[in-house]
């Protein structure tokens, strides 16, 4: 039986889609001309994506995938497509933060009993910080600071919400490190998680998948230190540039084999 998502309107109201249906129609072009929608996206990205050597999701590529068992991390959650395609892929426990409340209740609408949610953010550590969803209520899963997300800029801010960002490192304290598959996407707060974790809990984890918003001129000289970190750790990895030459969007998939 087809999986139906509730999602946000435009106007910010909640509303029952069958994206799955939806995405049969789905082209990029459609998207580009705003005949499509942020929830069909990241349906694509989660179920139907096929782009290098991805089974389908763009956060599972080569040998960064869902294992039979694992317990998978989901930071940045939206409304838990992402914790469904975990789900189907064998999961048996899927820990989900998102911090925008009306995208919080849609997540917890959306998923079963082995999904545990937290109406957070992640940051480097625990603190308060200022959410902003700009253009429409349809973007309601791309929360993010001023401070993440330059490109938010002279954008219409519709919603904001103060939000307790909890520390990268007390997450994998909590859960004892027994977290095999860490999938982020927080709208440039990578640069924030990535830049705190520590060594000894990357080091535990089997595969980290990680979308990258170069969010200003010097984020290359992040993500290259990045690479060389998780080298040294001995993960092997793929970096896949989203749509044109200028690579503001990439997908960074890392695993052991």
């Amino acid at each position: 039986m087809t999986k139906k998502y509730w999602t946000i309107d435009n106007l910010g109201e909640f509303e029952i889609r069958d994206l799955e249906r939806e995405d049969k129609n789905f082209s990029w072009q459609k998207f580009w001309d705003g005949e499509l929608d942020a929830y069909n996206y990241m349906y694509k990205e989660n179920f139907n994506h096929y782009v290098s050597d991805d089974n389908g999701c763009d956060y599972e590529r080569y040998g960064c995938h869902i294992k039979e068992g694992d317990v998978v991390l989901d930071i940045g959650a939206n409304i838990g497509l992402f914790a469904n395609r975990a789900l189907d892929r064998g999961a048996s426990k899927v820990i989900c933060f998102e911090p925008m409340s009306m995208t919080f209740e849609c997540l917890n609408r959306n998923v079963n009993d082995k999904v545990i949610t937290y109406k957070n953010a992640v940051g480097g550590n625990s603190g308060y910080d200022t959410f902003i969803i700009h253009t429409d209520f349809t973007n309601l899963g791309g929360g993010t600071t001023n401070n993440q997300d330059l490109q938010s800029t002279n954008k219409k801010i519709i919603h904001q919400e103060n939000v307790f960002k909890v520390g990268i490192n007390d997450i994998f304290s909590l859960y004892n490190k027994s977290i095999d598959f860490m999938k982020i996407d927080i709208e440039g707060g990578e640069v924030e998680v990535l830049g705190h974790i520590t060594d000894d809990n990357l080091n535990s984890l089997r595969c980290l998948a990680a979308e990258f918003h170069k969010t200003y001129n010097e984020f290359n000289e992040f993500q290259d230190k990045f690479w060389d970190r998780m080298m040294r750790l001995g993960f092997r990895g793929y970096i896949l540039y989203h749509g044109s030459d200028d690579g503001l969007l990439r997908t960074l998939n890392f695993w052991k084999e």
